[in-house]
């Protein structure tokens, strides 16, 4: 579900594939969903997918990550 999810912010945000500077193609999505992320208090993105306000603070993560938010 997770990957679901983030395969999803992704494609909202325009983006067909995963960047390799979000998502590296040697861990590929199901590995990539259950490493923490320090910035977001060093949750996975599989434990932020969980309720609205986790799935949110990924999206913005993302969006700064990729410099989206220009």
């Amino acid at each position: 579900m997770a990957i679901a999810h983030v395969r999803r912010l992704l494609l909202e945000l325009g983006l067909e594939e995963a960047p390799e500077r979000l998502i590296p193609a040697a861990l590929g999505y199901s590995l990539w969903v259950s490493l923490p992320i320090a910035e977001l208090e060093g949750k996975t993105p599989k434990e932020l997918v969980a309720d609205a306000e986790g799935s949110a603070a990924l999206r913005r993560w993302i969006v700064v990550r990729l410099g989206l938010d220009s």
